[in-house]
């Protein structure tokens, strides 16, 4: 039997999965989370780190009948993949070997996670703008003054890239974006005129490298809800500052951060 636990996420990105319940161990576990991790990938060579570049371990939290958290019950933590691509330390420890992707799951009291899928990664030693050139000018239309839909709605694409040592991508890493100036939202819009989202169309500030290295939020800009109308009519410019850090160790990567200036003006 399988039940959603519902878990708060911090800076990092955390596995989600479903939790894991046996109704027949009332004396243990009823029910237990995913595996928390401390970060979405470990480097080969090195030990896996929280957001603030602290070696931390794997996490399970164990649940009784009631959901009520139960502290003190051991947890152990296996690699379920054959290949030896990194290895437990100090029972909760996950240590890179070698690059690939493995399998890891948490037992409380005989009661399984999910299996996580950890990448193990290079170190990240470059942080760069992707290879798609940013426009020197974001052009945003407006075709009325009320329109919001995808008509009067500009959406541009911030990519960023890291790599390790012989341009390898550094996978599994947390890109931070910050959107540090933009041109003022109207009184009473129900959303920023300005705002960074994810491919879903959710409001996000942070993105995950992928197996290319990529990370990417879109900058939106939502000309119907500016303030300013002497900027809605074309009159005058305006600008859009964003900034994108990565870290590790606890420590900026080489490039990081990034401040892109994008001057904005609105094409009606």
């Amino acid at each position: 039997m399988i039940r959603r636990i519902a878990l708060p996420l911090g800076t990092i990105a955390a596995v989600t999965a479903l939790a894991c319940v046996d109704m027949s161990a009332p004396d243990g576990a009823a029910s237990i989370s995913a595996l928390q991790l401390p970060s979405p990938s470990v480097v080969v060579g090195d030990t896996m780190r929280d957001s603030t570049g602290a070696v931390a371990p794997l996490r399970v939290t164990a649940y009784d009948a009631n959901s009520a958290p139960i502290e003190g019950l051991s947890t152990l933590f296996f690699i379920v993949d054959t290949a030896k691509l990194a290895h437990i330390a100090n029972s909760s420890f996950l240590v890179g070997d070698k690059q690939g992707t493995v399998r890891v799951i948490g037992q409380v009291t005989g009661v399984q996670t999910v299996p996580a899928n950890v990448p193990v990664t290079v170190a990240p030693t470059k942080f760069a703008l992707g290879t798609t050139k940013l426009p020197d000018t974001l052009v945003a239309p407006l075709k009325g003054s009320a329109d919001t839909t995808t008509a009067s709605t500009l959406s541009q694409a911030m990519v960023v890239t890291l790599k390790g040592i012989g341009d390898t991508a550094a996978v599994g890493f947390i890109v931070k974006y910050e959107l540090l100036s933009a041109p003022a939202t109207k009184a009473g819009a129900a959303t920023p005129a300005v705002l960074l989202r994810d491919d879903a169309g959710r409001a996000s500030l942070v993105d995950t490298t992928d197996a290319s290295g990529g990370a990417s939020r879109n900058l939106i800009v939502k000309s119907a809800l500016l303030a300013d109308d002497a900027l809605k009519t074309g009159a005058k410019t305006d600008s859009v500052v964003v900034r994108m850090s990565t870290f590790y160790k606890g420590k900026h990567v080489s490039g990081s951060p990034i401040r892109v200036v994008l001057p904005l003006k609105i094409k009606l």
